[in-house]
């Protein structure tokens, strides 16, 4: 006999598509493609005036990516993603976030060959400049556009490859007209030779006496097209195999600073190649020659007064000074190499298949930068977890062999694996995946689960184990009384004390779907697995099985995760329905599609917020019209459904709570789409207000980057006099904003952008210090021009 008694709600609003209206809600994502180098494989490069690169990356099969700029001094990433600015290209098509070079036009624009067109861009100005010009829009044949280049009169040239998506051949694009010109296969205007359909690279050679050259590598091998800018006709050059004959480009940046081209030439009928300069008086110069990567090129680049670097198959990067070729070492292992450049102070980067990397001109070494260990890199999250500083610490698994864990401080992400290159920690298990992650706010320790290989403590500087008896934890969690919970795999649960070291045992049936803190009763903990939800301080405890609830079969129902909410209440989920769970009373009320407005029957609880909502998903119900991140305010459900620009994926095997001035902001792992976080700024009309955390002050600013005024936004706990300045990167103050005494709770400041005198200040990285008593809290604001 069943001895449940249960409430049945008789009434439900229907459900609503977005949540209550008082409130306002923003998405943002972390991917390997969003973040830091926007993912491993690299194919531009391109160094800006103040020797900070920008470099182009993406994820293959994702087909997230974009372009960087990497400011070194602060290990800071500004990233355009073509999630972030959609103009650049949908993740649904392939290429679209491929850029294969990267050119900068005499106004400081940056023009850029996408594998689907042309992108422009003003670093000025920032992602809102960015315009793409393809196959829908423009000339443009729609293929892979491999080269672009500026020509002296402001006009841009394009080398487009057939792919499966477009046509190729040659593009002329002049900005200030807003002409196109576009010649391919059985094209014969301005005698372009109309057998060629597609190009793979090309170099603008200025004229002595005005004008310009464009050298064209057609498709194949010896296939080489000029245009002179005077006769505005192009020529086929001589394809006969006699010496001094040019056959190719060795890469695509082949004109040096002093405007000599850089070509592979016939030294005579069946010898090797000569890779020979043309001065801008059309004399043809044989240097030395870098024999070792002849028979393989990969990536070339022409820089100075006929100085080169030049890379092949083994990766080694060889640099002409001018007289002879230098080994500057192996930028990786194995090959694929995409791209070279040279900052002013000779400090070379590569760039190809794994990221990018630096040769310091000092030391002489190579300093790698990936997604290992600058980015978010794994699109499978199983855990989330957040400590008190608001660092977010995440579970990880790149690929094989590439996994971890990885700690984000609102800025950029530390990786802990064995591919961190020396700016991250090691990961010394011998596994590519965790799956369990845990902040213990008694100790500051992060707990993880490396697969099949136990728990571990890691305590800021080493790893220790726990003396776990699972290989495996499906779940991890500190009750209030510091002792730590762990649902194991097939084992039950168990928590551990610290001082003994030992793990005890509490009975549960079923393998571990989850495990939480319980709100208010001290050194509780509410677990669930498919069959059981418990409640249990170790002695107490509070259980329902499957065969508990009445609305359930136990031969074919089950349970999914339970979510604590105050004085005693849990939500547990099933294939069925949502369950309201009240451990005080022994009741439970249960919500359905038969019953109420519940937006589906497969129910995973996730969080239960400060406003009192309850937020879980619907992910593989009947109804997948639906399907999305839920909400449920004890009246009324709603749903924010899995579309662009908001959630990215429904299914969520976990979600986080971070506390934000004026609300909070849910973190959840989306299997196959990295972190979504939903902001959630909360109305004062009938809600409470949110708690500001006593751990630390809270500063942040809106928007960042800044390219006209910004809102800076701080809690204080107590009354008193505070400080808010910002400095430059040499720690010089800026602007005082303000140095009065602000009551407790939330506060704004506007910046205008201005020093001091009430100028514009310059763009770049400027840090803002907020200062009350003995407490502070700095954050670092990218400026951008208006």
């Amino acid at each position: 006999m069943k001895t449940t008694v249960f409430s049945f709600l008789l009434l439900c609003i229907s459900v609503v598509s977005v949540s209550q209206t008082s409130n306002q809600y923003s998405w943002r994502y972390y991917t390997a493609g969003t973040t830091g180098i926007l993912g491993d494989y690299s194919e531009a490069l391109w160094i800006d005036h103040d020797n900070n690169p920008y470099i182009a990356a993406y994820t293959p099969g994702w087909e997230e990516g974009g372009f960087s700029k990497f400011i070194q001094q602060d290990n800071l990433w500004i990233n355009y993603s073509n999630v972030q600015y959609p103009v650049m290209g949908s993740t649904s098509d392939v290429g679209s976030s491929r850029i294969s070079d990267i050119a900068e036009d005499s106004n400081g624009i940056l023009w850029m060959a996408t594998w689907r067109g042309i992108l422009k861009f003003d670093p000025s100005a920032g992602g809102s400049s960015i315009i793409f010009w393809g196959a829908n829009n423009s000339m443009h044949p729609g293929g892979r556009t491999m080269d672009i280049d500026v020509a002296p009169d402001g006009s841009v040239w394009a080398a487009v490859f057939y792919s499966t998506w477009g046509q190729g051949g040659l593009i002329h694009y002049i900005p200030a007209t807003d002409t196109w010109q576009y010649w391919g296969y059985g094209s014969t205007a301005n005698n372009w030779p109309d057998l060629i359909g597609f190009c793979e690279q090309l170099s603008v050679q200025p004229k002595p006496t005005g004008g310009y050259t464009v050298w064209i590598d057609g498709a194949g091998w010896n296939t080489m097209i000029t245009f002179d800018s005077d006769t505005q006709l192009f020529t086929l050059l001589p394809q006969n195999n006699v010496a001094g004959e040019v056959v190719a480009l060795p890469g695509n940046d082949c004109m040096d600073a002093e405007g000599n081209l850089w070509a592979l030439r016939v030294t005579s009928p069946g010898n090797p190649f000569s890779l020979d300069y043309r001065t801008p008086a059309g004399n043809w110069v044989t240097p030395s020659q870098p024999s070792s990567v002849m028979s393989d090129i990969w990536a070339f680049k022409a820089f100075g007064n006929h100085e080169a670097l030049i890379t092949g198959l083994s990766s080694e990067v060889f640099q002409f000074n001018g007289t002879a070729w230098q080994n500057k070492g192996n930028w990786k292992d194995g090959a694929y190499t995409s791209a070279l450049e040279i900052d002013a102070a000779g400090n070379i980067w590569a760039s190809g298949v794994e990221g990018a990397a630096k040769r310091d001109v000092v030391t002489g070494q190579w300093q790698r930068h990936r997604i290992t260990n600058s980015s978010q890199m794994d699109y499978f999250i199983d855990d989330l977890s957040i400590d008190t500083e608001g660092n977010v610490w995440t579970t990880a698994n790149a690929g094989p062999g590439v996994g971890g864990f990885q700690k984000f401080d609102g800025t950029g992400w530390t990786g802990f694996n064995e591919f961190n290159y020396g700016l991250g920690y090691p990961f010394p298990f011998p596994t590519d995946n965790t799956e369990a992650i845990c902040y213990r706010p008694s100790n500051g320790d992060i707990v993880v689960n490396p697969m099949f290989n136990f728990l571990h403590r890691w305590n800021g500087s080493s790893y220790s184990s726990l003396n776990y008896p699972s290989a495996r934890s499906r779940g991890l969690a500190e009750d209030s009384q510091n002792r730590l919970w762990s649902l194991g795999e097939g084992s039950g649960l168990s928590y551990y004390n610290d001082a003994t070291q030992v793990w005890t045992s509490v009975p549960f049936t079923g393998t571990g779907a989850g495990v939480r803190k319980d709100p208010t009763r001290p050194g509780t903990v509410w677990a669930c697995s498919s069959y059981e939800v418990l409640r249990t301080d170790g002695s107490y405890s509070f259980s329902k099985v499957v065969n508990n609830f009445q609305e359930l079969d136990p031969q074919s129902d089950v349970l999914s995760t339970v979510i604590p909410s105050p004085d005693g209440i849990s939500w547990v989920g099933s294939n069925k329905g949502l369950f309201k769970l009240d451990a005080g009373n022994n009741t439970y009320q249960f919500f359905s599609p038969s019953n109420c407005g519940i937006p589906g029957e497969n129910i995973t609880p996730l969080a239960y917020s400060p406003d009192g909502l309850l937020w879980f998903t619907n992910f593989s119900s009947i109804d997948t019209t639906r399907i999305g991140l839920c909400w449920f305010d004890g009246v009324q459900f709603g749903v924010f459904p899995v579309e662009k620009g908001g959630l990215p994926h429904a299914q969520i095997p976990d979600m986080e709570i971070k506390q934000i001035p004026g609300g909070y902001e849910l973190w959840m792992s989306c299997l196959s789409q990295g972190i979504a976080v939903l902001k959630v700024i909360t109305s004062p009309v009938g809600i409470s207000k949110i708690p500001v955390a006593e751990s630390a002050l809270s500063l942040t600013n809106y928007p960042n980057p800044v390219t006209g005024r910004t809102t800076l936004n701080f809690s204080l706990l107590n009354e008193g006099p505070v400080s808010l300045t910002i400095y430059d990167l040499n720690g010089r103050i800026v602007r005082g904003l303000a140095h009065t005494v602000y009551q407790p709770g939330i506060s704004s400041v506007e910046w205008d952008g201005c020093d001091n005198q009430g100028k514009r200040v310059r763009p770049g990285i400027y840090t803002c210090r907020l200062v009350d008593g003995n407490n502070s809290k700095s954050i670092k604001m990218v400026v951008q021009s208006e």
